[in-house]
Order: structure tokens, then sequence, then C-alpha cells
């Protein structure tokens, strides 16, 4: 009852003060990105110029090895290749190695962002490196419908509502907003009386505009496009346009305002689809808070919020990574719990020495649990969840070897309480040092040490990148097993020897 009471305790204590749950452990980045997103169709002397703005407060900042900027590109890499437009732009921050770092990396790029200059029209994302596959915004839902113009204005309202969410940064959706554009509206009914058709009239637009190659010109070994436009002035002239001649298939010239007119109208950038609707993806990253926390919050606003019918909002990024792996590693340990009952009712021939097993392994959890309190960590699904399946090995192994004892003493004839002390007293040493040598095994692992091989002769270093992705399953192990071997010496020998009372109290009846 007292094991039950703390497990129940434990869980109650972490959701109140736990930071929560997170998919990989967050480490110290090598380096940062920050992208700049204007309206399509900004011409790359503005994206060029916010680049420039962002690169100046990037020079006063120390802890920051090198900077490369490329307007006309954006992704997740400047290095790499990614989305391309003049509207986009994209810095790629380097930090120092991790042993000449005179700063944490994680405070520095918090630092950066709170360093951005405001840029009028553009929204600016930093997001930095990490560890692990990649998945995508740690905060991201899904609007869909079928309207687009509704679907952005929601979009928005959404943004309005969410913005204030502690430890939320960086929001934005992936609605690409172009400038203003000057469209032609061809009137079908006059183009055809003159046998044309809106193929022909956007030709001759687009050669007047974008111009058209009439030849090559060649100089040495170097060859160019002779391409044929009108002059800039003309093309910036809507007048100009107007007066602007198509030739029909009779050789007769129509001007182009005999054929429709000009018209300014909002431009529409890229639309994305699911499920055959339309959707539009409104992003955001975590800073100083868990994933799940923040999404707790984000949800509990937007179920306020009176959608139109038929628009829906789901929620992807982190969150939807996090219950994938989690259902994933909730299988595989509720098939290995399986099996393992499976061979010990074989084994023992028993039901309730399998349960009592198997109670041993869920109440390890309390180690878990605390160990993550202490150290002011998260429960990483990856990670943390790989140590606690790691742990029920142990811990079962213990029991097993602890009952089977148990059960031989009781062969030989010794009364129940008789075989369980003396299986105690034998099974105390190995279990003991089962315990410790684990836990000496983990303890470099969960404070940081690791072996740098890359220099000559070998050196022990402290608190490195890797020490950062690997000290949670460490930590979560350590406790879980220090809260199990007292389960293997005190909890399993009462719980056998409850289960033989009952035994004795039914046979009786």
């Amino acid at each position: 009852l007292i094991g039950l009471a703390l497990f129940i305790l434990s869980i109650g204590l972490f959701r109140r003060y736990g930071l929560g749950v997170e998919l990989f452990p967050e480490t110290e980045p090598r380096r940062a990105t920050i992208e700049v997103r204007y309206p399509e169709g900004t011409d790359i002397q503005t994206t060029d110029g916010a680049l420039r703005r962002i690169e100046e407060r990037l020079a006063r900042l120390p802890g920051i090895k090198f900077y490369l900027a490329r307007a006309g590109s954006g992704g997740a890499n400047v290095l790499s290749a990614g989305s391309a437009g003049t509207h986009l732009g994209s810095i790629h921050v380097e930090f120092p190695p991790f042993a000449e770092r005179t700063t944490n990396t994680l405070e520095l790029v918090q630092t950066i962002r709170s360093e951005l200059p405001v840029l009028p029209g553009a929204e600016v994302k930093v997001d930095r490196e990490k560890e692990g596959p990649p998945t995508g915004a740690p905060i991201s839902l899904e609007l869909a419908g079928e309207d687009f113009v509704l679907l952005g204005e929601w979009a928005d309202r959404i943004i309005r509502e969410i913005r204030t969410v502690p430890g939320l940064v960086d929001l934005q959706k992936d609605l690409e907003e172009a400038r203003p554009e000057l469209q032609f509206r061809v009137d079908r009914d006059r183009a055809a009386l003159l046998k044309l058709n809106t193929a022909e009239i956007g030709r001759t637009l687009r050669t007047a505009i974008n111009g058209a190659e009439a030849g090559k010109f060649r100089a040495g070994e170097d060859e160019f496009d002779i391409t044929v436009r009108l002059r800039e002035d003309q093309r910036r002239s809507v007048d100009l346009l107007k007066r602007m001649a198509v030739t029909t298939e009779d050789g007769a010239v129509v001007p182009l305002a005999a054929l429709g007119a000009f018209h300014y109208a909002g431009g529409r950038g890229q639309i994305q689809r699911k499920d055959q609707k339309r959707m539009v993806t409104i992003s955001g990253f975590n800073s100083g808070r868990g994933t799940d926390k923040i999404l707790a919050d984000v949800k509990s606003r937007i179920d306020t919020l009176p959608l139109p019918k038929n628009y829906i909002v789901t929620y992807a990024g982190d969150n939807k990574d996090m219950v994938e792996a989690f259902d994933f590693l909730g299988k595989a340990f509720a098939v290995a719990l399986a099996l393992i009952a499976l061979i010990l009712v074989m084994e023992f021939n028993s039901i309730l020495l399998p349960v009592i097993v198997m109670v041993s392994v869920l109440l390890s959890m309390i180690g878990v649990l605390w160990s993550l309190l202490a150290c002011d960590m998260r429960f990483g699904v990856i990670m943390t969840g790989i140590g606690v399946i790691s742990l029920a090995g142990v811990v079962v192994n213990n029991g097993i070897v602890l009952i089977d004892y148990i059960n031989q003493f009781k062969r030989e004839g010794l009364a129940s309480t008789e075989a369980i002390l003396r299986a105690g007293v034998q099974r105390l040493r190995p279990v003991l040092l089962t315990a410790i040598t684990t836990l000496c095994g983990l303890l470099p692992m969960a404070i940081g040490w690791s072996l740098e091989i890359h220099h000559w002769p070998p050196r022990i270093i402290r608190s490195t990148e890797t020490s950062a992705w690997w000290a949670p399953m460490a930590v979560a192990v350590m406790f879980g097993l220090a809260v199990a071997t007292t389960l293997t010496l005190i909890q399993v020998p009462v719980m056998v020897s409850l289960a033989d009372s009952l035994a004795a109290a039914a046979r009786r009846l």
C-alpha cells in the first residue's frame, strides 16, 4: 500500500511540478539559422537590406564564430539548397566548438531573438540546430477549410489569440502573401470575335514585360542571350501597356485595351492542400518551456474560438511526433512485459508470482519520476523511454532470481516466512552488487564525463553535447534502479508473503 501510494504521489507531483514531456533532450546547439520572409514579389534589394541590418546586430554579440547571409533563398540551412525567391533570406550562424565557448548557446539563441531589429512587413524566425531526426516546428497547428480568404483571416485571429502564451515565440503562418498585382482580365467574347485566345494575349504581355529570346550573341567562348522587350519606363506605364498592339491571325493589329481591362488586385501565393482541403499551417517555437505545456495552453485558448462550420484545427509538429513515438515505445514495452509474464507463468506455474514481478516493474517508475524532478529534467519520450525499458529488464531479472530462491527453500521444506528470510539473506549481496556496478557504470554518463579520443593522449572531458544527449537516460536508470533495489529486497518479499497468506486462506476454505 505504501508503494502504491508513493507511485500515485510521484505521478501527481511530476504533473504538478515537473517540466513536462519532450521528444528529444534539449542540448546546446552548434549552429542556428535566421530566416526572413517578406510578401511574395518583394524585390531582392529590400530583402538584402533587412539581412544587412540583422548582420549589424550579430556583429555586436560575443560567442559567434561566424555568420553567412544569403538573400533570395530560405531554408533550414543557408549552406544547403532551400526554397528560393527574392522575398526570402536566411543567415547561418555558427558557434565555436564546445570547449571554446564562453556562453551557453541556448541562451545565446534567445539573445539573438531579442536583439533582432524590427522589420516591418517581414516574418523573422530564429531556429536552432536540433539533435536527432528532423521533426519540424515544435508547435504546429493546421487550419483546414474551403475559403482561402476566410482561412487567412482565421489564421491571423488564431495567431493574435495565442501570441501571448508563455514560452511561445516566432509565430508565423505558411500562407504566402504576395504584393498587389496588375492583372489583365481578357474579354473572352471579344477576343473570340477577333480570332484571339488568352494564350496569344498572355504571350504578348509576357514578351513585353519579361522579354522573349530573339537569338544568341557570341563573344569568343562566351554566349549571351538576346532578349527583346519594352524599355523599363514603358514597362512601368499602364497607359502605354493599354496602347500595346496584339496581332491577329489575319495580320490585323488590335490595341490591348480593346481586348479587356487592367485591374489592381491582391496577389496569391502558394496554396497548401491536405485531404483535398485547403490548409494553413501556423507554426511556432518554444523558449524556456516544454512544448506539451505550451500546447495545453494553446488548445485551451483555441477551444474558446467559434470556428466556422467545417473549419477544423489539428495539431502536428512535436506533439504528433511525441504521440507516435510514445505509442510505439508503449506498445514495445507492453509486448515485452507480456512475453516476460508468459515465460514467468510457465516457469513458476503460477499467476500471482508473475504479477508480483510486474508490479515491481511498475513501481520502479517512482525513481524515474523523482529523478526528473530532482535533476530539473523533462521526460524524454525517446531517451527516458529507452531508459525505462532497460530498467524493466534489470528489475525483472532481480525479481525472478529472488522468487526462484524462495521457491527452492520452500521445496526443501521451509515455511514461507523462513524461506523468504533466507532467500533475502542469500540474494542481498548479488542484488546490491548488481545495483552498485550499474550505478557506477552510468555515473560518468549522468554527470557528463566523456573520453575525448580525437586528441592524443586521450583525455576525460566534462559537459559535452553528447553527455547532454544521454544524461536523461542515465539519470532515469540510476534513480529507477535505486528504488527498484529497495523494491526487490522489501516490496517483493512482502508481496510473496501476502500471496502465500492468501493461498493458505483459500486452501482452508
